[in-house]
Formats: structure tokens, C-alpha cells, sequence
């Protein structure tokens, strides 16, 4: 594969929200690598991204294998990473087993620093470069059941700050994006539901957001011409993380 400054590696991105991020930015002109466990779905997401003479690829990988992931990315050389894979469940935290917690900080955490470590020392060389952590606005306003969750977010916020810190005098910039409640099709079933009601009840904009509504931000945050914002955290939640 041959890798260009005019690449952006997303994770997760055999669907949902990183799927729709891949469409954007390749509309945008950047060149995309997909990360992600679905070979199926990463290679029909691929396929159908606009701008296809950019040469997109698809990269099927583990994030959590620390291994695995210096063998395949840390040769590459990019223009930005997208960390957007991540898990969820609904327990309660005194229901979560060890290996519970174990693999939703393996990937939501522990892999995302595995992938931007893989990459950073390229970056480095380079002297530019961009990172995009996906958090969520639970990282700061946590509800029952996604404790485990909202905790690796919340620490996501804490390394993206962090990171700003370290590769500023690199010229590599790292913000993230804290978005609310986004219509996927993962999802979609429990937010049209009871839960998704009262949920709505929090939001003062009264609705969840869809997809394309992050489209502007993510465009925003990758742009060239963006090279004086870093360590910012962008929430894009419907306003609810301003109240009670």
C-alpha cells in the first residue's frame, strides 16, 4: 500500500458514525484507510466511498492487539487518525465482570492509544499531523448502566488533553469530539423506543442528533488550512451537557 500526507486513518469505520466520517472526508479530497474487525462491511464501506482514483484501503485489524497493530501502522505515513472505534454495554458497575471491563477498556482506551502510538512517531518526522479522539459527552456527564463506558471516555478526554501538551512542538494537533446521542443503525432501535423518550427529556433541544450533523465538525477539525486548535474538545450534543 502506498501511504501519502494526504491519508486519514478512521477506526471503526465499518459502520456508523465511522463509516459516514470516511464519506465525508473522502468527498473532502483525503485519501482513507478503514480500520476495523468486519472485512465484510470495511470493504463495502471502502468500495462506495466518492473520490475512489484516491486509492481508499481497508485495513481488517484487532486495535486491542498492541502487536499487531505496530506491524500494520507504524510504517505509515498519514495526515490524521480518526480513533472512533470504541464498545458499549448496559450493566450497572458492581454488575460488570473483570472481563467486561476488560474489553471495554482494552478497545475504547488502551486501543486508541495503541493506534495513535503506532503512528506518532511517523508524525513526528514530519512534523505534522493531526489526531481526533471520539469521546462522548458521557466522558463528562455520566448516566446509570454506562459507567464502565463513560469512564473510558472520560479518560479519552484526559489523554487527548495530554497528548495536545506532548506533540505540540511537533506541529501535531489533537482535539476530540464529544458527541451526544446520534441516530445510527446500531442504535437506533433503543433511541426510538421508551428510553429514547425520556431521554429526549434531557436534551434541550428535545431530539437526537443524525449522522450528518457531525459532518461540518469533523471537516472543520481535519482541515489543512486548521492549524491553531489542539487540546480542544468539541461537544456536538444538542446542548445537553450545559444543565441539569
Amino acid at each position: 500500500m502506498n501511504d501519502q500526507l494526504d491519508t486519514i486513518l478512521i477506526t471503526g469505520a465499518s459502520r456508523g458514525l465511522g463509516a459516514n466520517f470516511a464519506k465525508v472526508l473522502a468527498s473532502d479530497g483525503f485519501r482513507i484507510i478503514g480500520v476495523g474487525r468486519n472485512k465484510i462491511n470495511l470493504e463495502k464501506v471502502i468500495l462506495n466511498l466518492p473520490n475512489q482514483e484516491l486509492d481508499h484501503h481497508f485495513l481488517e485489524l484487532d486495535i486491542t492487539d498492541e502487536i499487531e497493530v505496530n506491524k500494520k501502522l507504524s510504517n505509515l505515513n498519514l495526515y490524521a487518525l480518526i480513533n472512533n472505534a470504541g464498545i458499549a454495554n448496559t450493566k450497572l458497575l458492581h454488575k460488570e465482570t473483570y472481563s467486561d471491563l476488560s474489553e471495554i477498556f482494552d478497545t475504547n482506551l488502551l486501543g486508541s492509544l495503541n493506534v495513535s502510538n503506532a503512528l506518532i512517531p511517523k508524525m513526528i518526522i514530519n512534523k505534522r499531523g493531526k489526531i481526533i479522539n471520539i469521546a462522548s459527552t458521557l466522558g463528562y456527564r455520566p448516566l446509570s448502566y454506562v459507567g464502565a463506558y463513560s469512564a473510558t471516555k472520560a479518560a479519552l478526554i484526559q489523554i487527548t488533553k495530554s497528548q495536545s501538551i506532548e506533540l505540540a512542538k511537533y506541529n501535531i494537533c489533537v482535539n476530540a469530539l464529544a458527541p451526544g446521542y446520534i441516530l445510527t443503525d446500531i442504535n437506533k432501535d433503543q433511541l426510538e423506543g421508551e428510553t429514547g423518550d425520556l431521554l429526549k427529556r434531557k436534551i434541550p433541544l428535545k431530539r437526537f442528533a443524525t449522522v450528518d450533523e457531525l459532518d461540518t465538525i469533523i471537516s472543520m477539525l481535519l482541515n489543512v488550512s486548521n492549524t491553531y486548535m489542539t487540546g480542544a474538545v468539541i461537544a456536538v450534543d444538542g446542548g445537553i451537557s450545559t444543565g441539569l
